[in-house]
């Protein structure tokens, strides 16, 4: 196992502090207890190609050293987070999963265990290795500020203990500060990071790191207080954390114009839990989808996404499987094209050379992924509610109008596509991508209302919400990110109806009250105020008239953002 993906964070005395710390002398002779490593999951919920937890199957079996494996629920920390229901709900129905798999692949007993916040967090951490006598932690790196100074309060408790705590790289394809510009700072437009990105992987083999089982570990469990150590205990503290965050969200009003019951139960059918359920997913979409992607992507009735951010959210798929996945294929297309067998490409070929534009397209999709990861690692102060332009941000008189807001947040502003979208978030905790970027400029543009509200309303609502894509999507609609949309580039809504959803079938499945509205008239905003109004044909349908005029509301964020 390579450790050039590895960060590590520790006493460098600790080795021989660990070996002392297992031997207990006796008149008549030394006896050695093996050694004790633990592996902590956070957002890898998955046996495959997880970083960490191959390099500690590969230590534990070198030295000998039997291994635990532990996960903090911390549903206070992630309300404060914004963690949607349906996320909280997915990572429940997967840890089951997840426990059975280690132990039935890896000989590794997965525990359970409920803290309110990430700083009780440290301090079950260090009771966990104080009784277990823990010599080594494991866990892959987070990158979102709460979780980075968690991290380094850890390595430093961990440390007066002479205990390890070393994290891997495993989020993101190339980690951050890997791709950078020939004077080693962070890229501020991503086509040249993509393009540098993709040459990397070209010339480079990209490592998956498979865990080994754990030899003579199939008795080993942790001695920790009130935690669950069973599957079916698993399954019971899942269910009960997800009824409690159900209920807190209610008390704090969030969830006041959403049917739960309804969104929840979508989510489950539409996101099976687990890491077979996500590779199958992967795997249906590289055999039926991916090479019709470049055009059916933009195409928000059609199912022909991957499906598969909710899985890479919480880690349960790897990302470099995706990668590897995708240039597969797209080797193979290139074989049929030059009539070879499609194994390899011919020397001197780049992937990111060929004209296939939807394996292409998908590619740059996981590349936007990193690159977002990357931007959060250079500009750590987004996570505080930062733009990325904060000479741009502080200019802008944003609105603030609750009137608004709440109009877009329950789908009623008059304008179909962004009220189409809207509704079906609220109904399945998932939105299509191009729908996001639309809902985020009408809000951002044609109300001027500040991204930050919709930054914090989509995390509460998507079931595959991560804070540096979510935060970077936003800001480039808002035109205060990296590499982000020109301030005089608005959407229409009513445009991008007309391309995208060409006979209204979207905005009509989530608006039936428009289903006797002609889509020609649902894509014209002229044509449906005169429809709507007073004495208009469609007159007596309960829908609003658009609450904004895009044409003027667009004129006025060009002279807001010119100022």
């Amino acid at each position: 196992m390579s450790k050039t993906a590895a960060e590590t964070s520790h006493n460098t005395d600790s080795t021989d502090s660990t070996e002392t710390s297992n031997v207990n002398n006796s008149d008549d002779a030394i006896s050695v207890n093996p050694a004790h490593y633990l592996m902590w999951f956070r957002r890898d919920l998955r046996v495959h190609d997880n970083t960490a937890l191959a390099a500690l199957c590969e230590q534990a079996n070198a030295d000998n050293a039997s291994v635990s494996a532990i996960y903090f629920v911390t549903p206070e920390q992630w309300q404060a987070h914004d963690m949607s229901l349906t996320q909280l709900d997915h990572i429940a129905r997967t840890l089951p999963i997840l426990a059975k798999s280690l132990q039935t692949q890896l000989n590794i007993h997965l525990t359970v265990q409920l803290c309110s916040s990430f700083s009780d967090c440290v301090e079950a951490m260090l009771d966990i290795c104080s009784a277990n006598q823990i010599s080594t932690v494991m866990a892959n790196h987070e990158y979102e500020g709460n979780e980075i100074k968690r991290d380094e309060q850890l390595t430093k408790q961990l440390a007066n203990n002479d205990i390890e705590f070393i994290r891997w790289h495993d989020q993101c394809i190339l980690p951050p500060q890997t791709i950078t510009t020939n004077d080693d700072s962070m890229y501020q437009v991503f086509t040249p990071f993509c393009k540098k990105w993709r040459h990397t992987l070209d010339i480079s083999t990209i490592q998956m790191h498979e865990a080994s089982a754990i030899n003579g570990n199939t008795k080993v469990k942790l001695e920790v207080s009130n935690a669950s150590a069973t599957i079916e205990d698993i399954k019971k503290v899942s269910k009960e954390v997800v009824e409690d965050y159900q209920k807190a969200l209610q008390n704090a009003g969030l969830l006041e114009h959403i049917d739960i019951d309804v969104q929840l139960e979508h989510a489950r059918a539409a996101y099976p839990a687990g890491e077979t359920a996500a590779c199958q997913r992967l795997e249906d979409f590289i055999a039926e989808d991916i090479d019709n992607y470049d055009v059916s992507r933009d195409v928000p009735s059609l199912n022909a996404t991957s499906q598969l951010s909710a899985y890479l959210t919480i880690g349960a798929i790897s990302p470099r499987l995706c990668y590897l996945q995708a240039t597969l294929q797209l080797s193979k297309a290139l074989g049929e094209l030059h009539g070879n067998d499609g194994d390899t490409l011919d020397s001197g070929d780049s992937f990111d050379n060929t004209d296939n534009n939807d394996i292409n397209r998908w590619i740059s999709e996981l590349a936007w992924r990193d690159f977002y990861r990357h931007v959060l690692d250079y500009k750590p102060e987004l996570i505080r509610h930062q733009a990325y332009k904060h000479e741009t941000d502080v200019k802008i008189n944003w609105s603030y109008n609750q009137d608004d807001f709440e109009a877009w947040c329950v789908g009623k502003t008059g304008v179909p596509l962004v009220d189409a979208a809207m509704r079906c978030l609220n109904a399945t905790g998932f939105m299509h991508n191009r729908l996001r970027m639309v809902t985020a400029m009408f809000l951002t543009k044609d109300l001027l209302i500040d991204w930050r509200l919709g930054e914090r309303y989509f995390m509460q609502q998507l079931i595959d919400g991560d804070f540096a894509s979510n935060n970077g999507g936003w800001q480039w609609s808002a035109s205060t990110g990296t590499d982000s949309a020109p301030y005089f580039r608005i959407m229409n809504p009513f445009s991008q109806a007309k391309t995208h959803d060409t006979d209204g079938e979207f905005i009509k499945t989530w608006l039936p009250e428009l289903k006797a509205i002609p889509a020609s008239i649902l894509h014209s905003e002229d044509k449906m105020r005169q429809a709507l109004a007073k004495g208009g044909k469609f007159a007596d349908i309960d829908y609003p008239l658009p609450i904004v005029e895009h044409k003027a509301a667009r004129q006025l964020a060009i002279a807001e953002f010119k100022k």
